[in-house]
Order: C-alpha cells, then structure tokens, then sequence
C-alpha cells in the first residue's frame, strides 16, 4: 500500500510540472515536422516467486510480450516495423515480443504517471532526465532494480561504460539502462546561429554576454523579415552555455535548484552570484524585446519558432537533419553551432540525459532487460529498432551512414534509446553535429559529481515541492520576465517554504558521502 500512495502522490504532482522534452528544439521524435515528449499489488514485479518462474512462456512455447512505453505519436508503417521486429526476435529464438505504447509528448509525464498509480501493466519505459529523472521514479517505487539482470547480459556492459552504470546506480543496485547516443561533454554549451546572417551584417562569433547582447541589437537593425528575429532559449535545463562566460567556471546545476563547485561546495542555485548574472543578462534580453513574450505559455514552442528562421539564437547544437532539409525549411540558411568564450575548459557535466527503466508494474523485468540486451546486440537488431525496415524506411550508405526516404520520419530515435556503437548519422549530416555529439572528448573536464546520484527519499517531499516550485518561481526570473531585482525575495521565500533548505543539507551530505568526506 505504501508503493501505492507514492505513485499516487506522484501522479497528482505531476501536474504541477511543465511538460515538454528539452533534449532539443525538435518536438519528440515521432511528431511532425520531424524529431525534436494490471494492479500495482502489495509486492513489486521484481519480487518473483516459485510459482511464477515454473510458469515462464520459455517453458510453455509462448512469447513474453514486452511494452515499450515511448513518447510521440504513433509511426507510419508502424505495424511494418513492429512485425520485422518481432519477425526477428522469433528468428532468434528469444522468446520475446515487442509491443510499443505511444503516449503524446504533451501529456506524457502526466499519463505515465497516472498508468503507474493505477497500476497498469507494461515494461519498459523512455526516461528523460531533463523532464524527470531515474531517481524521482525511485523515490515513488515507479521503477525496479534491475541489477542482476544487467550483470546477465551479454552485450549491456560491452557497448555502455562503467561511468555511465555508476551513475546508473543508487544503493548498490542498478535503476535504469543509459542510452549511451553521444558525448556529454560541451554538448548543451553552445549555441546555433544562422552563419550566413552574421557573415552578412559583419559580425565576429560571440564571446561574451557583451557580444550576444550587440548582435542582438545587430540583427534587430538590419533585418528584413515580416517578424522581428529572437533568442529561443532551452530553459528547462540550465544555461550552461552562458556559464562558460563566467569567471567561476566550471561547476555543475542540477534541475536549476543545486548549484555544485567543483570542490564539492553545494548551494541553493537561486542564491548564487552565478545565477543572478544570468537572469539579469536575459532581462536585458527581455526588456530588449528579444526574448518571445509568451515563452512561458503552453502553445509556445521552440522547434516551431525555429522553423520559421526568424531567431538571433537557439541554446544548444540543435544541427538535426542533414544541411539540404535544413536550407529546403529556411531557404538560403547556413546553421552553425558555436561555443562563447572559446579558452573555456570542455566540461562533461552529467553522464546521460537519456534512459530506459523497468516499470514496477512490469510481470516480467528479466525478459524486460534481455530485450534490451537483444537490441544492443548487433547492427542489424539495432537498425530495426531505431531506424525501422531497410528500403521501406531507410536507405545503407554505408560507413555507419544512412539516409531517410521520408526526411520528416523518425522510429525510435537515438536520443532515446540509441548507442554510439551502431549509431548511423544521416547522409548529408553536419560535420559540426557529428563532431560535438559524437566525437568523443578524452581532455573534458568531469563534474565532481558526475557519477553522483542523488537519493531523495530523506526529503521526497520537499525534492517534489521544489522541482514544482521552480516552474513558478524560477523560470520566470530565469527568463528575464521578471526583474531579478523585483522578484528575487518572493522567489526566494517560496522556494524555502517549498524546502529548499532541507535539499541542500541532504544533498551536501550526500555529496561528501559520495567524495569520502
């Protein structure tokens, strides 16, 4: 009953969170335009029993149908490529087969909670720690350990690292699988700007909160569309592409509440000198008209307001798609992703930023992570399940290479579940992209707390609070919509009411725990 009433408690303060993936501009991968969010019972599925392992479908001949619970609008061909598939794990004799469950990005965190309170059955599930991470998911027992299966696997361990199974795990168990789709260092430090206009107004590449601010007032001036250009900002994961202009860096925000030094110093991230300069950075950009004013409403998006090419900047390397379908989207573009303040330390501040947990309501978590291990088993298994069927979907061009038949499809995309071990990159794809996502950074500096996890049990509900209380009180600040000087106290009086306080004195013990202070 206790698991219960925590999924409950789940399920009702999800809607206080703003929902939305911020991976990238793109809306989730299966939404147009192209990629871009049984009862649960006294014991959870991992406790199997006697009964329950004589009854195994291995035994019986049937199959062990596996749930994949995914966000997006369901494919075209989608049938097709479940079927090819499941034609392929029958091939080889696993036992499984796939079922994918679609849930629209918009409500996604809402109806999955909502599924795991009620209990109803399925086994895999796309996590997205911007959105909510693994942990948040043990703290409402809406995940299982997944341990002694991972250690099973044949392939698990072979194509993801052990950094990466670290992070992976609290309490000496392992929580999710991390998808393993590009380097995490530097990858959300830079920004995307439209090369050929900085080359046309005369413009050097920005180095400073100076330099964004000039080619702000650059770019109003001199330009010739209907609609006034803006800064499309990533705001649900933090700016850490304007961190690198400050003198303290680097250093690591978490959730945009926990700001951590690399000496392991933990603080209230609103309370930071670092923080203050940054929203009162955006409220020049606000007050400057450059920020879109209805950023904050729940229509606004960042991937539409991008496809209409009238923006000075996007946070983040947001080079999706190949250069044709970009200059076919905005003619005459040249995209470009670029880093402030170039003599910066590469910085890897977390370990993944996507995953794929075990539901508690799984029946069967074992047959959940052989899947998993299928999948990261070859090229072939992996194609099929991130691409789809060769010649219906996609086209080899060889060397890792691949091109889409319909430019706008996307199956189960990389961000998602993929692993830079079979990764293809689309014929045509930017070499800037292929660069900062999938070239490894063997000189990045790590986060102290990279391999950190942060256990909230000890303050659920203050940890719950908070997250909430961000979206209300922090954004707005964040994004210049409110005067850091104006709104600073109130915001700050929530947020401690909210149990800030409690966050931090959990998470700097926690934090010297990890570092063995």
């Amino acid at each position: 009953m206790k698991r219960v009433l925590a999924l409950v408690l789940c399920a009702c303060m999800s809607f206080t969170l703003l929902a939305g993936c911020g991976n990238t501009a793109k809306e989730t991968a299966s939404e147009a335009p192209a990629a871009a969010e049984s009862a649960a019972g006294e014991s959870t599925a991992a406790e199997g029993t006697g009964e329950a392992e004589s009854a195994k479908p291995e035994a019986s001949g049937e199959k062990t149908v596996i749930t994949y619970l995914r966000p997006g609008t369901e494919v075209d061909h989608n049938a097709e490529l479940v079927q090819a598939i499941n034609d392929k794990l029958d091939a080889d004799g696993t036992g499984l087969e796939l079922n994918i469950m679609y849930i629209p990005s918009d409500v996604f965190q809402d109806k999955l909670n909502m599924m795991l309170s009620s209990g109803e059955e399925f086994d895999l599930l796309c996590i997205m720690e911007d959105q909510k991470p693994f942990t948040s998911f043990i703290a409402n027992e809406g995940i299982v350990p997944i341990t002694e299966y991972v250690n099973a696997s044949e392939n698990l361990k072979r194509v993801i690292p052990d950094y990466m199974w670290e992070s992976a795990t609290m309490n000496g168990d392992i929580y999710t699988i991390p998808a393993n789709w590009c380097e995490t260092a530097d990858q959300n430090n830079c920004i995307t700007i439209r090369r050929e206009k900085l080359e046309e107004y005369g413009l050097e590449d920005p180095q400073t909160m100076d330099d964004l601010l000039h080619m702000c007032e650059v770019f109003t001036e001199n330009w010739d569309g209907e609609n006034k250009p803006v800064v499309i900002p990533m705001f649900k994961e933090p700016f850490t592409y304007l961190f690198r202009t400050l003198d303290t860096y680097p250093f690591t925000v978490q959730k945009d509440l926990i700001f951590i030094d690399q000496e392991g110093n933990v603080k209230n991230w609103m309370e930071t000198d670092e923080f203050k300069q940054c929203a009162q950075f955006f409220r020049k950009l606000y007050e400057g008209g450059y920020v879109p004013e209805d950023v904050l409403s729940s229509g606004w998006s960042s991937w539409n307001t991008m496809l209409t090419g009238d923006f000075i900047w996007v946070d983040q390397c947001q080079l999706w798609d190949t250069e044709e379908v970009w200059k076919e989207r905005i003619p005459g573009v040249e995209l470009d992703s670029i880093y402030l303040n170039q003599d910066a330390k590469q910085f890897r501040p977390n370990s993944f930023r996507n995953d794929t947990a075990v539901s508690a309501t799984s029946e069967h978590p074992e047959e959940a992570v052989k899947f998993m291990d299928w999948v990261y088993s070859s090229q072939e298994n992996y194609d099929l399940m991130v691409y789809g069927v060769e010649g219906l979907t996609w086209t080899d061009e060889g060397e890792k290479s691949y091109s889409k038949i319909d430019p706008a499809f996307e199956f189960n995309a990389d961000w998602m579940i993929g692993n830079m071990e079979y990764e293809r990159y689309q014929k045509g794809t930017y070499d800037k992209f292929i660069e900062i996502m999938g070239e490894e950074k063997p000189d990045a500096e790590n986060s102290i707390v990279l391999n950190f996890t942060f256990d909230p049990t000890n303050v659920a509900d203050e940890y719950a609070n908070c997250q909430a209380e961000v979206v209300q009180s922090i954004y707005p600040i964040k994004l210049g919509l409110v005067s850091y000087e104006e709104g600073y106290e109130a915001a700050l009086s929530r947020m401690k009411a909210a149990g800030i306080d409690k966050v931090v004195e959990e998470y700097q013990r926690q934090v010297n725990e990890y570092l063995g202070k």
